[in-house]
């Protein structure tokens, strides 16, 4: 019987595979190892040696050990969803943000750092977005308004040893996602609670996917190499639409069944 290893993700995907072992681990607490150029997980519950990798990380701040962990899997060549070197080259911010632009895709311009100690010449015209470092799920970002704010929140960021950028704040509309799964595409419109896109989302609908943005991104797909990814563009008011990043290990939460099926069917092909 063929070893499925999902690490992290939601617990229902151990319902897709039926007809395989699946062993599911968390990247935090597990340990990999490459002997005789076979790849081993080890964590609390025990070994694996898997067949097949399911990569749902998630939405976590990417730490230098899942890197390593990355370039062992595709060293080992055990198949992997995503593949190692396309999870590789979305594992940073900046290198995800290089792509898009590369692409010649409306990525939101910014204004970038290598450290916090240069804050005082990444100044915009209020109101601009503050995001230091690599983290995800909305965290480590500030809105400024106002210079007050701005220089309260370079006293606090003083102490990040981090890159930092800044850039425009959009007042966006909604929130829209587009997935591309296989040669799948929908498409889905969202609203947050507060300013931040893709946080604390309270409202949802699937829309029909616009012929123009679904080549964008299958354009994106075709180059990463990816099985799954997805783009999430602000909406403006006038209309007008722009990428804020894209997310190779993108939650399917709202999105239909199928999607879900069509992802596992992937990885049960590998």
């Amino acid at each position: 019987m063929k070893t499925i290893l999902i690490i992290n993700g939601e617990k229902y995907w151990q319902d897709y595979f039926a007809g395989f072992d699946v062993v599911q681990k968390k990247v935090q607490t597990s340990e990999f190892i490459v002997k005789n150029a076979e790849l081993y997980a080890i964590d609390e519950n025990g070994v694996c040696k898997p067949d097949v990798i399911f990569w749902r990380l998630g939405a976590i701040n990417p730490e230098a050990k899942y890197r390593n962990i990355l370039e062992l899997i595709e060293y080992s060549g055990i198949p992997c969803v995503n593949s190692a070197l396309t999870l590789l080259i979305g594992y940073e911010r900046l290198s995800m943000l290089n792509r898009l632009k590369k692409l010649g895709l409306p990525v939101i311009d910014f204004n970038v750092a290598t450290n916090t100690a240069q804050l005082k010449n990444l100044a915009m015209q209020f109101p601009f977005v503050v995001k230091v470092g690599n983290h995800h799920g909305g965290y480590g970002k500030s809105l400024v308004s106002t210079e007050e704010q701005w220089e309260e929140l370079k006293d606090l960021l003083f102490i990040h040893q981090d890159y930092v950028t800044t850039e425009k704040f959009i007042d966006y509309q909604y929130d829209i996602r587009y997935l591309a799964i296989n040669d799948k595409v929908w498409a889905m419109k969202r609203k947050g609670k507060y300013w931040k896109a893709n946080s604390l989302t309270q409202q949802y609908q699937l829309i029909e996917p616009e012929k123009e943005w679904i080549e964008k991104v299958k354009l994106l797909q075709e180059n990463i190499k990816a099985d799954i990814v997805a783009i999430d563009v602000l909406e403006t008011e006038n209309g007008g639409k722009i990428i804020v990043e894209y997310n190779d290990i993108p939650g399917l939460s709202g999105f239909p069944e199928d999607a879900k099926l069509e992802l596992a069917g992937i990885v049960k092909s590998k």
